[in-house]
């Protein structure tokens, strides 16, 4: 069966959901590059190491929903631009926090493999 790189591309973003809710750090290890930049909503920008510590022990994911996704794929390179509406709480506090934002994601191509390689996320405009 042949997937386009967009199909390839979503699958992967869904897999990095579910691994966010299930706190499954083997699983976003695997799909982040080495030189991850994240850029928080706050506009703070964790590295690869600092973002999964954060996933290990400072926030919960609750629910991560993405509305539909633009992607455009220009060789290795694909950018990713779509809604998220996500509920987190920090480790340790019950308060929930709903987050709806827009973010941009750039996937890279390390031979067969589509790593995230940046991820920045934005406040939606009202």
């Amino acid at each position: 069966m042949d997937h386009s790189i967009e199909d390839i591309i979503r699958a992967l973003e869904n897999r990095r959901i579910a691994a966010l809710v299930s706190a499954d750090l083997a699983v976003l290890d695997s799909l982040l590059a080495d030189d991850l930049v994240h850029v928080h909503g706050t506009g703070k920008i964790d590295d690869k190491e600092e973002y999964l510590r954060g996933v290990a022990g400072k926030y919960k994911f609750h629910a991560i929903q993405r509305g539909d996704l633009n992607i455009r794929v220009f060789g290795d390179l694909a950018i990713v631009t779509g809604r998220l509406s996500q509920t987190v709480s920090l480790q340790g506090n019950d308060r929930l926090i709903d987050v709806d934002a827009i973010v941009t994601q750039t996937w890279i191509r390390d031979k067969d493999d589509w790593k995230q390689n940046t991820c920045h996320t934005g406040a939606i405009s009202t």
